[in-house]
């Protein structure tokens, strides 16, 4: 019985051995998965590198490539670090895919039958809370959380423009990004002599001369304050250059690649300038024998500005070139009960047509509460056009009424601002010979009114003295601007006790 168990075993397996050998000659039938060729390969075109990219409010955009069918985006975190590659597509919000914080990305273009495209330049962005915002327009130039605004402005609901004017004015954001960009609107663009001029200053930085200077030589269009910063905190300030006479300005959008958050608060000590031609800067990178511009005039550079950049100071400026107490170049040398600069410090400003801007009504003063105030007035209600040719009679006349008005105009800034000390400057013009003894009259007079010595007078170098070439038409240079800044600022650290914080621009 085991034998024969024994041969039937044997039998099977010599009949299993056979059937494995037919199995294992026998010829497939399977899907084979095609392959490209190494000459098929070098054949098919690259795709081109997708352009123009950008990322606004956490959406991404850029130029399409022609036959590309898919993008992928390669996204790093902050230490450059792969944070994930994503197939997106135009428009697409990145939040969706990656959390707040600050990034940086590549883009490739992909297409069947094409070679992948090169990687992208490498875009820096942040992705931010939907309650955040990187854009600023229309009644967002009033909201003062993510704005502060610098000097006299106004909003114009028409045309959702905030417009700011005299020397000095502006504005100050801060941002998480890396750049800031603005559209601004202007009046004689095309004017090369009255152009506006703006700087741009980064981070904390207050010396004019290191600011980005910007020509406003457009009606509207959109420059960039700051762009290539380390992806972070930054503080922008823009700044007018130019004086309000010029060109009207206005701010219609501010954007950023981040998010606005709170702007820098306001420094504890403000400075009011109330002036004419040389508080803003009239000609003071010209020489005698070339007219006045916009472009040979810096604002940043005159008396005014830099005794606020020494004292570390809020500054507002009130001024225009030609204008008087009682009569100016503006007036063609006529008494004129509207435009001066008294009756025109109540409204808001004196705009590109060199009138009262009466339109928007009276300025607010709350707004605005100097500790100090400098009035420097009266150069040309004695040289405007006509006085040479007075007769005695009436050059005495015009004495009287400029002190009265000069007077009455001092008592009512006390009256404003009762808090305040009131500078009244003079000599900047070499004009001491028609000035000196009825400002110091005045003065007099102003402190008998209010009943105690709130009103100083202060003697200004006068332009192309102690060595200083003139600037353009007899007025000072940047020179004596600084050298008058040095003084009025040390004048007014002894009456305030303020300390002179800065040392002058070089």
């Amino acid at each position: 019985m085991k034998k024969f168990s024994v041969l039937f075993l044997g039998i099977i397996l010599i009949f299993v051995m056979i059937g494995c050998s037919n199995f294992s000659t026998a010829t497939p039938t399977t899907t084979s998965i095609p392959q490209i060729s190494s000459t098929e390969t070098s054949s098919m075109s690259l795709l081109s590198t997708p352009t123009n990219i950008s990322v606004t409010a956490n959406v991404i955009t850029f130029n399409e490539v022609e036959n590309a069918t898919k993008y992928r985006v390669f996204i790093y975190d902050a230490t450059e670090q792969l944070a994930g590659e994503y197939n997106i597509t135009n428009n697409f919000d990145l939040s969706l895919l990656i959390g707040l914080g600050s990034y940086t990305l590549r883009l490739i273009a992909t297409g069947p039958q094409y070679l992948d495209s090169e990687f992208s330049e490498q875009v820096s962005f942040s992705i931010v809370s939907p309650n955040q915002t990187n854009l600023l327009e229309g009644a967002d130039m009033n909201n003062f959380e993510y704005i502060r605004w610098l000097g006299r402005t106004f909003y114009d609901e028409v045309k959702e423009a905030k417009y700011f004017y005299f020397t000095a004015s502006g504005f100050e954001v801060a941002f998480y990004g890396t750049e800031l960009k603005v559209t601004l609107i202007a009046t004689k663009y095309s004017d090369v002599n009255h152009q506006a001029y703006v700087v741009a200053l980064v981070d904390g930085e207050e010396d004019p001369t290191k600011g980005e200077v910007i020509v406003l030589n457009q009606a509207e269009a959109e420059y960039t304050l700051a762009s290539g910063l380390e992806n972070g905190y930054h503080k922008v300030k823009l700044l007018k250059r130019s004086e309000a006479i010029d060109s009207d300005t206005a701010v219609k959008k501010v954007t950023t690649d981040g998010y606005f958050t709170t702007p820098p608060l306001a420094k504890s000590f403000k400075l009011q300038f109330i002036a004419a031609s040389s508080s803003t800067g009239y000609g003071n990178l010209g020489s005698p024998t070339v007219d006045k511009t916009s472009g040979n005039s810096d604002g940043l550079r005159a008396f005014a500005y830099l005794t606020s950049f020494l004292l570390d100071s809020e500054i507002s400026i009130f001024s225009a070139s030609g204008w008087g107490v009682t009569r100016g170049w503006n007036t063609s040398g006529q008494i004129n009960e509207i435009e001066n600069i008294p009756n025109g410090f109540l409204y808001t400003a004196i705009d590109a047509s060199n009138k009262v801007l009466t339109g928007n009504g009276k300025w607010n003063i709350s707004n605005y509460v100097p500790d100090v105030l400098v009035v420097n007035l009266g150069t040309n209600d004695f040289n405007a056009s006509g006085y040479s040719s007075m007769t005695l009679e009436n050059k005495l006349a015009l004495v009287e009424r400029f002190k009265t008005d000069y007077t009455n105009f001092l008592v009512l800034l006390n009256n404003m601002y009762p808090n305040a000390k009131i500078i009244v400057a003079y000599g900047l013009m070499n004009e001491q010979k028609n000035l000196e003894t009825p400002t110091l009259e005045i003065v007099s007079d102003a402190n008998t009114t209010i009943g105690k010595e709130v009103v100083y007078s202060f003697v200004m170098e006068g332009a192309g003295t102690l060595g200083n070439p003139y600037g353009s038409n007899s007025h000072p240079n940047v020179q004596t601007s600084m050298n008058v800044a040095e003084d009025l600022a040390a004048f007014i650290s002894t009456l305030t006790g303020r300390e002179v914080l800065r040392e002058m621009i070089d």
